[in-house]
């Protein structure tokens, strides 16, 4: 089991993915793992569900699915997040894999 596989679980009719939310820094990215979870950095603060908003938009992309299919799941109000993101469980855990080898 790889680094990445500790921020990731299979659930029915997609993956939940262990998020580190880093809000309010200059410039969005994906900053690795950070323990069981990745960091994401966004420009938004976490006030009124913009920083969530923003992660949910950054993960989207990343993984080249729509925002729908994207959601928090758990740790709304928390750096420490759950989302959960609907599709085929395989291709979404290699695109996770893919992009944070590089990361």
């Amino acid at each position: 089991m790889s680094e990445v596989d500790t921020a990731i679980t299979v659930g029915k009719g997609g993956v939940y993915v262990n998020v580190h939310a880093q809000p309010g820094v200059r410039k969005p990215r994906l900053r690795g793992m950070h323990g069981d979870a990745i960091k994401i950095a966004v420009r938004e603060a976490a006030q009124d569900g913009k920083a969530n908003a923003a992660i949910i938009n950054f993960m989207a992309e990343l993984l080249g699915c729509t925002r729908q299919n994207v959601e928090v799941a758990s740790g709304h109000t928390s750096r420490q997040k759950r989302l959960f993101v609907s599709g085929d469980i395989r291709p979404i855990i290699n695109r996770l894999h893919e992009i944070l080898k590089d990361a």
